[in-house]
């Protein structure tokens, strides 16, 4: 069986797909977002902060050849079992991330609550 070890990026066809160094929050969300827990890109979590007012926000990630496609799950929603809402990216470029909080049913930005867990996985392209 192989075993794959990496201690700072994962390159398939040259290209960075994974990479160790964690994102950071570039802006929006809400007062005081963090990244909460991290194993890089692969696997992370977003703290919206407080404040209420939010929904959207913007990561700052290690540079990919094109973008980042990232999977993102509102934790705290689903665990309240709230109906009608999703986190979705919306943008990237080569070192950015967007997402947006929405009503599923309209699309309409939703606010997300003070202190929601965002949960992330994210591969570069």
């Amino acid at each position: 069986s192989a075993i794959v070890d990496a201690t700072a990026t994962i390159r398939v066809g040259g290209v960075v797909t994974v990479s160790a160094t964690p994102p950071t929050v570039a802006s929006g969300f809400g007062t005081t977002p963090s990244i909460v827990a991290s194993n890089g890109t692969a696997a992370f979590t977003v703290n919206v902060g407080t404040g209420g007012t939010a929904s959207a926000g913007v990561l700052t990630m290690p540079t990919a050849t094109t973008g980042w496609n990232c999977a993102v799950a509102n934790r705290t929603a689903l665990a309240a079992n709230v109906a009608n809402a999703r986190t979705v990216q919306t943008a990237t470029t080569t070192t950015t991330v967007t997402v947006q909080n929405q009503t599923i049913s309209t699309g309409a930005a939703l606010v997300w609550t003070a202190s929601d867990i965002l949960v992330f996985s994210c591969l570069a392209y």
